[in-house]
């Protein structure tokens, strides 16, 4: 998946040009390159680990994909992009990438989510269903529904196979005439003139125009621009099915229970004897996702638990797990768009555990800032100077490697 582009040497160091460096080409920085590249322009992506990688946080087979957003309908467009976009990466690939399977979130009917949900969806004039009582019941009968719970349906949710979805992507990119250079340690971003030249370990790289998508290594940039990235560590769990009769009594949906005794979430099986539960429940915060993260098999108390008491068809004991870690900013609200002072660079980062479903679109719209200079999309809420002072502007943007 690696190749370089063109250039040459200056005292011993090879160095490539470009019309666009994607620092990072995980989640978001595979999708800028596919569309960038589609576009005509010449990408370089550089990544601190294999491309693609193994320590990333789209690991562990697929990512909820919902319409009616409990976060805020200010969402929608970015979800209806992405929607789209995926279907885009699927007709180029020949690969099922985002599986409709309908959504369901289960929660108390008066809990503060049940009400973000109805006011996003009614704000943006999106098809849900609000069911509670024995109607629940009998569309649910694989979950506990007790009195007093909510099920809001959202028909245009399902899942994306995100590992999957990165790797089409970056086969897109590469198919498009874009290069890729993994297991590189990124030194500096500097200027040079009307470039800039991002250095690594192994070469320099000169461009015009940067994106910063550097996913849970996105600590430095995060703290130039004013906030703390929290990287936090999740396992993901998969649970046998003891009982099929009992999930083949009504089609299969990605769910979430978001309620005041557990928050848990879990996807159709994809391969007839599992599924997929996980619960939002982290690990301590990390300051590397560079080596493998241990952790106590007690951990997995709580989502046992709620995997017994909520989900009957399954046995509370998990067959199978994967690590993968999110990097959370203080308001939970990504960063993306220009960063202020740095002309021609553009950060990506801080989705804080609800951006893969939306990747395909966020590296769109990062590349119709790279390479239009704006966008048609709606994104003045992730604005990437909003914690920095009134006019406050950055004269450098560090990206030091991790020790």
């Amino acid at each position: 998946m690696m190749g370089p582009g063109p250039g040459g040497l200056i005292a011993g160091m090879t160095v490539l040009d470009a019309d666009v460096v994607v620092i990072g080409t995980g989640s978001v920085g595979s999708m800028a390159s596919w569309q960038l590249a589609a576009r005509g322009l010449r990408v370089v992506g550089i990544d601190r680990f294999p491309v693609p990688g193994p320590f990333s946080a789209y690991a562990g087979e697929s990512r909820v994909f919902r319409m009616v957003y409990m976060e805020g309908g200010q969402y929608t467009p970015l979800l209806q992009r992405a929607r789209d976009l995926w279907h885009e990466l699927e007709a180029a690939s020949g690969a099922e990438l985002l599986t409709v399977t309908g959504m369901v979130t289960i929660t108390d009917d008066d809990h503060p989510v049940h009400a973000a949900l109805l006011r996003a969806g009614r704000e943006r004039g999106l098809s849900f269903e609000d069911v509670s009582g024995a109607q629940a019941r009998q569309r649910l009968p694989q979950h506990l529904i007790r009195d007093g719970d909510v099920a809001v349906f959202d028909p245009e949710g399902g899942y994306v196979h995100s590992e999957h979805a990165v790797f089409a992507a970056l086969q897109e990119a590469q198919r498009h005439g874009a290069s890729f250079l993994g297991e590189r340690q990124v030194r500096s971003l500097e200027r040079d003139g009307d470039r800039w030249v991002v250095r690594t370990d192994a070469e320099d790289v000169r461009a015009p125009r940067v994106l910063v998508a550097t996913g849970t290594g996105a600590g430095p940039v995060c703290d130039a621009l004013g906030t703390h990235l929290a990287v936090l560590p999740q396992v993901l769990t998969w649970f046998p099915i003891a009982d099929h009769d009992l999930l083949a009594r009504q089609p299969q949906q990605v769910f979430i229970r978001s309620s005041r005794e557990a928050q848990f979430y879990g996807f159709p099986s994809t391969d007839g004897w599992t599924m997929k539960v996980a619960a939002s429940v982290y690990l301590d915060e990390v300051a590397s996702m560079a080596r493998p993260v241990t952790w106590d098999p007690r951990h997995l108390d709580t989502v046992q638990s709620w995997v017994g008491t909520f989900l009957p068809a399954l046995v509370p004991r998990p067959v199978r797990t994967v690590v993968c870690a999110d990097g959370y900013t203080v308001d939970e609200t990504g960063l993306l768009g220009p960063v202020p002072g740095l002309d021609g660079v553009v950060v990506a980062v801080g989705f804080s555990g609800h951006g893969f479903k939306m990747a395909s679109s966020l590296g769109a719209v990062a590349a119709d800032l790279l390479a239009d200079g704006t966008t048609a999309t709606d994104i003045s809420f992730l604005d990437p100077g909003r914690f920095l002072a009134p006019g406050q502007t950055l004269s450098a943007l560090p990206l030091a490697a991790e020790h």
